[in-house]
């Protein structure tokens, strides 16, 4: 189920309230194991991990770090996978904690793939950073992680599944474009409509650049960490024991 999750994040970046009702079936698989006493599953490694993974989630989701199907994705996981059956793996005893780790992991490297194509272009342009050429070097570094250049009618037509950067003023009649420090306190669907406004009135063209932000579609990437357990367990755990070999 994490699959047609991952599948319906990246499609509409949304997820059906059915998936994760058919996803936590394995709750009672697992009561059964726990039952019959099997060596798979203990009672205090799952609630352990179901204690965890729900206060991940919860907290999270709060903080507005997370969505509200991530949130859901986590508590999923954590009621239906507490261990990893073969052919999946873990080098710690809670797999649903793996999964998460590999998801982070996974979403690390997609900020930094956005940060290797910016700088590329960047090279490649040397106005590519235009307006803010003259920012300063952490305003310039956040939008390259988490960001890129796309046409404002094309943000229109995605808004969905992007979220832009920068939140339009009024100056002057003009109309100015700021980076956005704090995410966490803007309405997208507001900015969406102050964006198609000034569209509609004439200050701003389908062809105007605006930095947008993809977001980071974490259910894909808690199935692709959980597809990745086979051949590496808990990426963090395998990474944090590549250090302390090497130190």
């Amino acid at each position: 189920m994490l699959g047609i999750g991952a599948y319906q994040d990246l499609k509409k970046r949304e997820i059906d309230d059915w998936v994760w009702f058919i996803a936590t079936a394995g709750f009672g698989t697992n009561l059964y194991l726990l039952e019959k006493h099997s060596l798979l599953i203990t009672p205090l490694q799952w609630a352990i991990e179901v204690v965890v993974l729900s206060a991940l989630g919860i907290s999270l989701y709060y903080l507005q770090l997370f969505g509200g199907a991530d949130a859901k994705a986590l508590f999923a996981i954590a009621l239906a996978l507490p261990s990893a059956l073969p052919p999946f793996s873990s080098q710690i005893p809670f797999f649903g904690l793996t999964i998460f780790d590999n998801a982070v992991v996974i979403s690390v490297l997609y900020s930094f793939s956005l940060f290797l194509s910016n700088i590329c272009k960047a090279l490649l342009s040397p106005n590519y950073f235009g307006r803010y050429s003259r920012s300063s070097f952490f305003t310039k570094l956040g939008l390259a992680f988490s960001s890129y250049k796309t046409t404002l009618g094309k943000y229109i037509k995605e808004s969905y599944k992007l979220f832009p950067s920068e939140i339009p003023k009024l100056s002057e009649g003009k109309v100015v474009l700021t980076p956005i420090l704090k995410r966490m306190t803007i309405d997208a669907t507001e900015l969406e409509e102050k964006y198609a406004n000034l569209l509609k009135q004439g200050l701003l063209n389908e062809n105007d650049e605006i930095w947008v932000s993809p977001g980071i579609p974490l259910v894909t990437f808690m199935f692709l960490g959980y597809v990745l357990t086979p051949l590496f367990g808990d990426l963090i755990f395998r990474l944090v024991s590549v250090i302390v070999l090497h130190i």
